[in-house]
């Protein structure tokens, strides 16, 4: 089973050389479960997924066009159809998918960046907030992050658990974005969640050779952590001429069969 998760930084339908090389990277990975981030209902890793998205934001300082979403998970895997409740819809997204007999909870989502809420307005859990220090919205969104998946180990005891996507902070190695601070809450979280980060410390490209440090990052279940793992990730890539196609590189988790 191979999981990835990857922020697009925005598409919209009207970048037609954007969207096919987001999904020409993306048929190259051959996941099976994509988390993608800051995404487009236009960009799909192919006819055979289905999906399951967070709400799109109906106001806000961000002004969401129509089919833009912060997080979506699409999967080749049986996924069943169930809304499953988290604390923010209009940014975390939790599904159910079945792989060999087995249950899995995946869960999409983004934690604020440093500047959230500080002098530019940002959509958080159904508020505009402004007017907040640097990293605060950060460190509220990992508790209330841990909330939810203490919520949802005990709805779902026997589930496995995925959370991926876009949490902005490195981890491991070299550290260049986040605070120490939002480092050991969030590993706080996950520990207590009975999870672990896969995609901490220097990552591989595909290529083989070595990535910026990610903030993308995809935390598994200890008892899909176990088993053999492999971890790669790949550049964003870019035009022949501009800026790369999205600002964050992607990354994935190979895992042994169940």
């Amino acid at each position: 089973m191979r999981i990835a998760t990857w922020n697009l930084e925005r598409p919209s339908a009207r970048q037609i050389e954007k969207i096919k090389a987001l999904q020409k990277q993306m048929s190259l990975v051959e996941a099976d479960i994509w988390i993608l981030t800051e995404t487009n209902s236009c960009v799909s890793p192919g006819a055979e997924f289905k999906w399951q998205r967070s709400s799109t934001p109906i106001t806000g300082p961000e002004r969401y066009a129509e089919g833009e979403n912060r997080t979506t998970i699409w999967s080749r895997l049986p996924i069943s159809d169930s809304i499953i409740e988290t604390h923010d819809p209009e940014t975390a997204v939790c599904a159910e998918v079945e792989h060999s007999g087995k249950l899995i909870l995946i869960y999409g989502t983004i934690i604020p960046y440093q500047h959230a809420g500080t002098k530019y307005p940002y959509r958080f859990e159904g508020e505009n907030v402004v007017g907040r220090k640097c990293w605060d919205l950060h460190y509220e969104s990992i508790g209330n992050h841990s909330t939810d998946w203490q919520r949802l180990r005990g709805r779902f005891p026997n589930h496995q658990m995925v959370v991926a996507g876009d949490l902005n902070q490195n981890r491991g190695g070299r550290h260049v974005y986040g605070t120490k601070k939002g480092r050991d809450l969030l590993g706080l979280a996950l520990a207590e969640a009975q999870m672990t980060c896969a995609t901490e410390g220097e990552i591989q490209s595909m290529e083989k050779c070595p990535l910026p440090p990610a903030i993308d990052h995809i935390c598994l279940d200890h008892r899909l952590a176990d088993r053999d793992t492999t971890v790669r990730g790949w550049l964003p890539g870019r035009p022949s001429r501009g800026k790369p196609f999205t600002d964050h590189s992607g990354v994935y988790v190979h895992i042994a069969p169940l």
